[in-house]
């Protein structure tokens, strides 16, 4: 995303005007007018009555990051890892953002734990494919249930507005729906049921997989190959589903909350590729020059999403739960 404005090095915490005090120790930098720092101070308001909420805000908050509000087009905010900027698209409607920015807090500490930037042209490609795919998209299903469980953590308080706005956004339908399913379950918000519902439920939407497989694997290698970089690429290493599921899906205690069996990942809709990004890969991959010549990088090949039989048993008691 393009600069705000206003830089964000002169940018003060809401606490210090004395307008509209954060409940968050220590509070965000808040780039903008009054009516920005009003709007972001009232979402963070909401949002620290959620144990977790709390929790991946101050998180972001420590770290250093600042918020503010930027014109985006078919975006409702975004997250600079470099930069440490959260910008939330002022366009959409407040109860809609309180959810982003819970997204894009989320987004910032997982790059706070480590976690690589997907858009980074830089970073040498040593992980395989399907590695690469499995992780991408794990952090963003993590990013969108850490929301979702924030936002039924807010329900429970008595503020249920922004887990509806949430869960009417085209994008988020069968979120919700897993969501809404899995909360019929006894304590499914505190043994993490209903967040790995969500978070298995991001899988089906086939678009913004397709475009994230696009911008995040298809765009980064052919920008290293265009400079040359490609040519270290080795596309060797393979990461478990059950490795990135360890490193991603943490409760504020960093014990797991996934519940589901995570070789389920490695295979069918959860991993397969769109055709058309499919065969490009095929074609940098073929290009490169030390690039690991197998089924994971090769995702047109049939055996890239084929699914074990371990995960066929998880994927049919997962069916047979939600029928």
């Amino acid at each position: 995303m393009s600069g705000l404005k206003q830089g964000f090095e002169q940018s003060l915490p809401v606490a210090e005007t004395g307008e509209l005090e954060q409940n968050l120790t220590p509070p965000f930098k808040i780039v903008g007018n009054k009516e920005t720092q009003y709007r972001i101070t009232e979402m963070i308001n909401q949002i620290v009555a959620s144990d977790t909420g709390r929790k991946t805000l101050e998180i972001a908050s420590k770290a250093g990051y600042k918020l503010g509000m930027e014109f985006a087009f078919g975006c409702n905010g975004g997250c600079n890892k470099e930069k440490k900027n959260i910008v939330l698209n002022p366009m959409s409607k407040d109860e809609v953002l309180v959810g982003v920015l819970i997204h894009e807090c989320r987004h910032a500490g997982q790059f706070e734990r480590g976690e690589y930037d997907a858009s980074d042209d830089k970073r040498p490609r040593h992980e395989t494919i399907k590695s690469n795919v499995m992780r991408t998209r794990a952090v963003e299903a993590d990013a969108q249930a850490t929301a979702a469980q924030v936002l039924g953590e807010m329900m429970e308080k008595g503020n249920e507005g922004p887990l509806f706005a949430f869960c009417r956004q085209q994008d988020n339908q069968a979120i919700g729906k897993a969501f809404e399913r899995a909360l019929y379950e006894e304590n499914a918000l505190e043994n993490g049921t209903a967040r790995t519902a969500a978070f298995l439920a991001w899988y089906d939407n086939d678009p913004v997989k397709k475009a994230y497989d696009e911008a995040y694997q298809v765009e980064m290698m052919k920008r290293r190959e265009a400079r040359g970089d490609h040519r270290t690429d080795t596309y060797a290493h393979s990461q478990s589903a059950a490795q990135i599921v360890k490193e991603l899906c943490l409760n504020n205690d960093g014990s797991c909350y996934f519940s589901a069996d995570p070789k389920i990942l490695e295979s069918g809709h959860f991993v397969a590729v769109h055709k058309e990004q499919a065969a490009k890969i095929d074609a940098l991959i073929a290009r490169a020059p030390v690039a690991k010549k197998n089924f994971e990088n090769q995702p047109s090949s049939q055996k890239f999403g084929q699914e074990s039989v371990s995960s066929a048993v998880t994927r049919a008691l997962l069916t047979k739960r939600e029928r």
